[in-house]
């Protein structure tokens, strides 16, 4: 049962780690210090693109449809231009929450700061009432699970360790390159829509766009989970993302087999910093 809970509970929070980097990209150079690995980000000001000069190429009007105006998103050049966008900012917060059937599945808060396609995520998360703190730092995991680790971190790297538990992490560390995971969706959006009109996140108006994705065309990892899950993906996924005029993500919201998903993204390149436990954080306890 021990081993089945720490499973179920690795799962959501790698699941959460990936939606967490979901539109990020490659940023600045990491700091590092005598506690161990660190990434963080200033809080220099990001410049905001000029309209006239940003505009991204419209898609052509459809019979039944207006063509988009300058400036707005896309299918062509949505990933793109979440991903640009997101690679000048180098850092950002994060709530995410999880419900089904009018419960909280799943609640988690924290950082992400991006460095060269490795980034760095520390987050908090409640599954269920259980309790887990994970840090994501040079492609290491770092798992606190509470009482069932002596309230320290079990450090889990893919690359050295051949336990079961670090086999499992290894596939799932391949979905942590957020610049891979743009890469795996870019061909696979069939249209991007303006839903309603502009709402006022994180002191930013953000517009909403409906993204539909073909699962059928996702490549690399996620796309082998969509195979391996067939008959249970639906033909479309369709998300909302709250857009800034910067093309920063504010928030994104999903439903999938009766749970639904929100994801708000806070703090733009804010002064940002993620590290690895210190060696006294850290437990030698096998999972």
């Amino acid at each position: 049962m021990r081993a089945r809970r720490l499973t179920v509970l690795a799962t959501a929070a790698t699941a959460a780690v990936a939606l967490a980097l979901a539109g990020c990209s490659s940023g600045s150079g990491p700091d590092k210090n005598a506690d161990g690995p660190t990434t963080s980000a200033s809080a220099s000001a990001a410049a905001q693109p000029d309209d006239s000069a940003s505009a991204a190429p419209s898609d052509a009007a459809s019979e039944d449809g207006p063509k988009p105006a300058s400036g707005d998103l896309t299918a062509s050049s949505f990933a793109k231009e979440i991903a640009a966008a997101s690679a000048d900012a180098g850092s950002y917060k994060f709530t995410m929450k999880t419900s089904a059937g009018g419960t909280d599945a799943m609640v988690a808060t924290g950082a992400v700061v991006t460095d060269e396609g490795s980034p760095a995520v520390s987050m908090k998360m409640d599954v269920g009432g259980m309790k887990v703190e994970v840090r994501y730092v040079d492609d290491v995991w770092y798992m606190n699970y509470g009482d069932m680790t002596q309230n320290k971190f079990v450090k889990i790297d893919p690359k050295t360790d051949d336990s079961d538990m670090a086999k499992q992490f290894e596939s799932m560390t391949s979905q942590m390159d957020p610049a891979a995971g743009l890469e795996a969706t870019k061909d696979a959006i069939t249209s991007v829509t303006k839903k309603g009109a502009p709402i006022t996140i994180d002191g930013v108006q953000a517009q909403p766009y409906e993204v539909v994705v073909d699962p059928s065309k996702v490549t690399g990892p996620m796309g082998d989970q969509f195979k391996a899950a067939v008959g249970t993906v639906p033909d479309e996924l369709t998300y909302t993302y709250w857009i800034g005029d910067d093309h920063l993500m504010r928030r994104m919201t999903f439903e999938l087999a009766g749970s639904s998903t929100e994801m708000t993204l806070t703090g733009w390149n804010s002064d940002v910093s993620v590290k690895a436990p210190k060696a006294s954080e850290i437990t030698d306890l096998k999972l």
